[in-house]
């Protein structure tokens, strides 16, 4: 494989951004248990709607986790050298798709918070630009995917 234009600075930019998704997965690892201490509490005390409310923004934070692990696994490959390899792009991909999951169950406790609990206390669901983002990765990746299998078939010819 030929060395990649500018790959020091790929490295470089790649450690800070790695930095802060580990900063991120530290933020919702932290959001997960103090949700599932909520949830458990919320089990005792809580009136009905607020006891399913609560388990079902536990799995927000959850995904929010999960996707913020993938983004930082890419940004970890990149750091060590693995530009555009398989398993790079694995996590790019699992990241985008794991984002679409977010937004969709998001909107879906929205409508059931407005919908079956009448619940205003105006809570939104995740901009729709939080979908568009996931597209955009999965885009992304499957296109690096077809250039990888396009660079295989170059090499195999000549």
């Amino acid at each position: 494989m030929k060395p990649i234009p500018n790959q020091a600075k790929i490295i470089k930019v790649s450690t800070v951004i790695r930095h802060v998704m580990f900063a991120g997965v530290v933020v919702w690892i932290i959001g997960v248990a103090v949700m599932t201490f909520q949830s458990i509490h919320s089990l005792f005390g809580a009136v009905q709607p607020a006891r399913y409310l609560t388990w079902g923004l536990l799995g927000i934070e959850v995904l929010r986790l999960v996707v913020t692990w993938q983004l930082f696994r890419f940004f970890d490959r990149l750091k060590t050298g693995h530009f555009f390899d398989a398993q790079t792009v694995r996590h790019l991909d699992a990241a985008g798709k794991w984002w679409i999951v977010l937004w969709l169950y998001d909107v879906l406790m929205f409508f059931i918070r407005s919908g079956i609990f009448k619940i205003d206390d105006g809570w939104k669901p995740i901009d729709p630009a939080t979908l568009f983002a996931g597209l955009v990765m999965v885009f992304i990746a499957w296109l690096l995917k077809e250039a990888q299998g396009l660079q295989e078939e170059q090499e195999l010819t000549v």
